[in-house]
């Protein structure tokens, strides 16, 4: 679990550091930072698994942009950046999971005139439950060496490596299995999963493969399907439940393997009539892919979702906070939300659960800066703050702010 992130220096994010509950929902318009926000956490993610910096930045997967499109811009734009020798971000995250707390902060810094990418500082230990180092660092930056110890204990002779790696050491699967606090938070961070729920990408065809998410778009939701009925049929089946609770016109959900072309036919039944993923709605597919996520047995303890919201109908929100809200029930799960609709952040305060568990979080830009800031969880539009947040909005945020006062008609 992600107890508390503070960013640097990482696209819009100059300077934030926030805790987090069990549920956050990140609430603001568009292009106030909250997919920066969300990138921040994927690239956290990256760090324990993926191979160089360059694939973890050099877009469009997973993290959006160029590489040097996730450091901040001064005033003077890209421009003024290519006029540095070179820039650092820092991503540091407080965490929680079954073996312990601890604290990781890495520096990824690029170097303009060669586009090369290394890593400036690497930091991690154990925290106790003041938010303190327990001990010595398990890694840590002295001088020009980055020190690796087992355990994080100060005798004996740590490993040294050299400070401008193209990969961050938690990365390194070599030492991992031999330094427990490594093997801890690596193993954290690589359940973490993003999604930014793309319908149309659930329409392609498939085959049946191992795999054990439905993806950051929700492409691999039909073999995930499959596989899922295979290895936990009882799992499959409250997603069928659960997808016809929260669309009654829903009667059965159906995935079978086409054995001539090999491939996979996910379809719904409908008001008595089949329809295949291609010319499923697109709210029908967004609900189905939040529906597997919820079930999925393989999940890691934190999931962050932009926009799950899209396209389903204001009637059902309440049930889509509700499904949400009820990964957070499960032992050591986290979710965080990413939303621009008031309708959406409405239903998840109707739920009615204390600050502890959940918390709405205000994100507007100021200067090109992005600004994250607590809202106090009381009734919905009654605090002139949120009614600000949503004069902000734009033309969808409007629509929606009239639709709830009742000055638009369904």
């Amino acid at each position: 679990m992600l107890t508390k992130l503070s960013v640097r220096n990482f696209k819009s994010l100059k300077d934030i550091t926030i805790e987090l509950p069990r549920l956050a929902v990140f609430f603001g318009p568009n292009s106030a930072g909250k997919s920066n926000l969300l990138d921040a956490i994927q690239a956290l993610s990256c760090m324990a698994y993926v191979r160089t910096l360059s694939d973890i930045l050099d877009g469009p997967f997973p993290i959006r942009g160029h590489s040097f499109e996730a450091f901040s811009f001064g005033p003077g734009g890209m421009p003024e950046m290519f006029q540095k020798d070179s820039e650092s971000f820092s991503l540091e995250a407080d965490l929680n999971n079954k073996h312990g707390q601890y604290r990781y902060r890495v520096e990824p810094k690029i170097h303009f005139r060669s586009g090369h990418l290394s890593i400036a500082d690497e930091y991690l230990a154990q925290i106790g439950t003041n938010g303190k180092p327990k001990g010595a660092a398990a890694v840590e930056k002295i001088d020009t060496k980055l020190h690796i110890r087992r355990k994080g204990k100060s005798g004996g002779h740590p490993r040294q490596e050299d400070i401008g790696l193209n990969y961050p050491i938690l990365s390194d699967r070599s030492l991992v299995f031999g330094h427990p606090w490594l093997g801890a938070v690596s193993e954290e961070l690589i359940g973490w999963r993003n999604y930014y729920l793309e319908p149309r990408v659930m329409r392609s065809e498939t085959s049946p493969a191992d795999v054990y998410d439905i993806g950051i778009h929700g492409q691999k939701i039909a073999p995930f399907l499959y596989k899922l009925k295979a290895d936990f049929p009882k799992l499959y089946a409250t997603v069928s439940r659960t997808l016809r609770s929260i669309i009654p016109s829903v009667e059965e959900l159906t995935i079978e393997l086409d054995e001539r072309r090999g491939t996979l036919n996910l379809s719904v039944r409908q008001s008595g009539i089949e329809f295949s993923s291609r010319i499923l709605s697109e709210g029908t597919l967004r609900v189905l892919a939040l529906c597997a996520i919820t079930v999925n047995p393989w999940m890691g303890s934190l999931i962050a979702l932009e926009e799950p919201e899209n396209g389903v109908h204001p009637r059902r929100l309440e049930l889509i906070a509700q499904l949400l809200l009820s990964l957070t029930e499960q032992p050591g799960r986290q979710v965080i939300i990413a939303t621009h609709s008031p309708l959406f952040v409405d239903a998840v305060l109707k739920a009615k659960r204390p600050p502890s568990e959940v918390r709405l979080l205000n994100v507007h830009l100021k200067e090109n800066n992005t600004i994250i800031e607590p809202f106090d969880l009381s009734p919905m539009f009654q605090q002139e703050e949120m009614s600000n947040v949503l004069e902000s909005v734009t033309d969808d945020g409007t629509f929606q702010s009239s639709l709830l006062r009742g000055w638009i008609n369904e």
